[in-house]
């Protein structure tokens, strides 16, 4: 996949908040992938209707739909598969990893997982930052979105957006 705008996220929290207002944006579940290591479970990303975040934005029925399709979408990529890391991956990372088959993750652990998203020089970072309990978001993009999706990352705290 090209064309894609990644954030790194500390938290369900901010994963969620971001991807509710990638939403809000335009942005469907179709153009979202979603990656953290397998001490998440699909309950850390479910959406508790009603819920009002901290900076006062409502993650709730209005918002539900591209974090209720890729809770839904939810796969984990076992430790064969990633050569010893369990992977929660949703969206079209999915069916990037079946078409590549199981063996051919094996291998480079996290790094062949995230790096049809992630420029080459920096897949150790990501590792790295997934291991230890981030969240990767990355959004396919076309020209007219590109610098929109980069600043809701930025002002939604991801520690790093890159572009791929």
């Amino acid at each position: 996949m090209s064309n894609v705008i990644t954030g790194l996220f500390e938290s369900p929290l901010k994963a969620k908040m971001a991807i509710s207002k990638l939403e809000l944006i335009g942005i469907t579940s179709d153009e979202v992938s979603v990656v953290a290591n397998d001490s998440y479970s699909k309950e850390d990303f479910a959406v508790d209707e009603g819920t009002k975040a901290a900076e006062g934005s409502v993650i709730g029925a209005t918002s539900t739909g591209i974090i209720a399709a890729l809770v839904a979408g939810f796969t984990t990529v076992g430790a064969v598969a990633t050569g010893g890391a369990g992977l929660l991956v949703a969206g079209p990372m999915v069916a990037a990893l079946a078409a590549g088959g199981a063996g051919a993750a094996a291998g480079g652990a996290i790094g062949a997982v995230i790096g049809a998203f992630i420029p080459e020089h920096e897949i150790k970072y990501y590792e790295d930052a997934i291991e230890k309990g981030s969240i990767l978001i990355g959004v396919k993009y076309n020209s007219d979105n590109k610098d929109e999706i980069k600043d809701l990352f930025k002002k939604a705290e991801a520690d790093k957006v890159s572009t791929a």
